[in-house]
């Protein structure tokens, strides 16, 4: 009988020892698996901010509207019709002007600018991110309005397009807004040399 009692508690240690062991190695899996969470969480968050960045995602917030339209007033005989216009370029500095003033996202109408966004002309529309606008343009910009609206009232800039209001009749309107919806940006980036790295 006090074999079998030594041979049991024999055994009884061993699968404690084994108990332990195997309680350890769960512990470890489970912190290796947690770490891995954490790993998969961080690279999310990541992965969210660089497609925030890269304008691949829908945002709001506060900012303001810029208003851009033809003229109304009937182009005089003899008198160039492009200067009733709004062109392009109007359209570039009004964007590049808001860009200096610290905005964080910006379209035109419902085209998202991101890095590769083009604006030019083609006859007598003009092309944002290849797709055909026609007046009038909204340009939409989230970023402190109080700021945007300071840029977009200094004298020093936009000075060819207020002139071109004042003396033409072109339409161009700001006002600052709570809270502006844009979209995301629905163009493709084209990548011609890049390649992952080692």
């Amino acid at each position: 009988i006090w074999l079998v009692i030594e041979n049991l508690e024999t055994e009884q240690l061993e699968l404690k020892s084994t108990l332990a062991d195997v309680r350890g190695e769960l512990t470890e899996r489970q912190q290796a698996t947690a770490a891995s969470t954490d790993r998969l969480e961080a690279l999310k968050a990541e992965l969210d901010r660089q497609k925030l960045l890269a304008g691949l995602t829908p945002v709001q917030g506060p900012g303001v509207l810029v208003t851009l339209d033809d003229s109304d007033v009937q182009v005089p005989s003899g008198a160039d019709p492009n200067a009733y216009l709004i062109h392009e370029y109007d359209l570039r500095d009004v964007v590049n002007l808001i860009w200096m003033a610290g905005s964080e996202a910006i379209a035109i109408n419902d085209e998202r600018l991101v890095s590769n966004s083009s604006i030019y002309c083609l006859g007598s529309t003009v092309m944002v991110n290849n797709t055909r606008l026609s007046p009038p343009f909204f340009v939409r910009a989230i970023g402190n309005p109080k700021v945007q609206q300071g840029y977009l009232r200094n004298p020093s800039y936009l000075k060819e397009l207020k002139e071109t209001q004042r003396l033409y009749g072109l339409r161009f309107r700001m006002e600052s807004a709570g809270t502006i919806g844009l979209p995301a940006y629905s163009g493709s980036f084209l990548i011609r040399d890049a390649r992952p790295g080692g």
